[in-house]
């Protein structure tokens, strides 16, 4: 088999596993939160130092991949992030989860950034989109399994076993890809050095800026639905943890098919400007129907906020590559640093959410969210 079809497909993989450990904190909080006697408040605080962890290290792991090379950065990552979601499954308190979850952050940082540009240089100049979408199908996937098939396993198996068993699973993927990664030029090229004016043109880089805060927007929204969806289905719904599971699994679901859909688009027309502020404005919208406490119409907004949302992933991340083109070193350095503050800057978002449920409820929480997407969205307007 085509060794460059080897290594996508152990990348999709590892993105699977990878998202698994990124969502089973929140859709087996619940019973989290039992055991040790919490509410929402503690699951905003753990989702914060989650998004701290991976925001904050998205640029030193960008400049270490431009001396290291992304491969091998990769690999060290999805290590990381594995080893402390197998020891979260240990933990005697929620100060100690709340600790591993920044580290789980750290290790996610690390392969975030490399994965990117890796796939898109297996797939091919002709399909870097698409190599992004198959990736956010991935994150799609694994998001999937980790809001909907967490929870069934940890209503089997408790959640410790669960956690247990993900951070497992990618320690066994992070051997995979030491095996079917093929060495990129930063491991081979060990002469390659570091210039601090490369890296300060891309982190004073005015697009990428721009294109960092407008994926924030799309980082906002996804994370109040993916974070809270379930525990707000079971704790004010009132609906079978399995259910809940599932109808706030929709939109990862739509993601998984509407990815490389947005990926081909903009393959084929470009214009990040327009399919960016369409998609955040479209999904802030639809977001507000969660205020509605009516089941129907919240399933319908999950579908098409899930929708667009996608969009918004999969096209920063390919302008944002497309930007440092001329400096393919520090295409990684790109990626990571437009994902990184949109995940730094998204961190308060999970704490102020659960102030909001507790003290005004969740209608208007759910209504606020819908607004701050919308505003967090309109930076793209100044994109070139």
């Amino acid at each position: 088999m085509d060794p460059f079809k080897v290594a996508t497909l152990s990348l999709l993989l590892a993105r699977i596993v990878y998202t698994i450990n990124w969502f089973n904190i929140a859709s087996t909080f619940y019973l989290i939160a039992s055991d040790f006697g919490e509410n929402i408040a503690i699951l905003g605080i753990i989702s914060a130092s989650f998004l701290i962890g991976v925001g904050l290290f998205q640029v030193p792991a960008g400049v270490i991949a431009a001396k290291y090379g992304a491969r091998k950065i990769a690999i060290y990552g999805i290590m990381i992030a594995s080893s402390a979601a197998l020891v979260t499954g240990l933990a005697s308190d929620t100060t100690q989860i709340t600790l591993l979850r920044f580290i789980v952050g750290i290790g996610m940082a690390c392969f975030f950034g490399p994965s990117v540009i890796l796939v898109s240089r297996y797939l091919g100049k002709e399909s870097e989109g698409l190599g992004i979408g198959l990736l956010n199908s991935a994150h799609a996937l694994g998001g999937i399994l980790g809001l909907f098939g967490w929870v069934i396993l940890a209503e089997t198996l408790g959640w410790r076993a669960t956690l247990i068993l993900s951070g497992g699973l990618g320690i066994a993927t992070a051997l995979m890809l030491g095996i079917t990664l093929i060495k990129d030029e930063g491991e081979i090229q060990k002469k390659f050095r570091i210039k601090i004016s490369y890296v300060l043109d891309t982190l004073f880089n005015k697009s990428l800026i721009i294109l960092g805060f407008t994926l924030l927007g799309f980082q906002a929204g996804s994370s109040m639905i993916l974070t809270f969806s379930v525990f707000y289905f079971v704790d004010h719904l009132k609906i079978n943890p399995l259910e809940a599971g599932l109808i706030g699994s929709l939109s990862l679901i739509v993601a998984l098919l509407s990815s490389p859909l947005f990926g081909r688009i903009y393959d084929k027309i470009g214009n990040a400007k327009k399919l960016l502020f369409i998609s955040g404005i479209l999904s802030a919208v639809s977001m507000i129907g969660f205020a509605t406490d009516s089941l129907y119409v919240i399933i319908i907004s999950v579908i098409i906020t899930g929708f667009f949302l996608s969009a918004g992933f999969v096209i920063v991340y390919a302008k944002a590559k497309e930007i440092n083109k001329s400096q393919p070193h520090y295409q990684t350095l790109a990626v990571s640093y437009v994902n990184g503050i949109s995940l730094f800057g998204v961190f308060w978002i999970p704490v102020l959410f659960s102030i909001i449920v507790n003290r005004l409820g969740y209608e208007i929480a759910w209504l606020l969210g819908g607004l701050a997407v919308i505003l967090l969205v309109l930076p793209v307007l100044r994109l070139k």
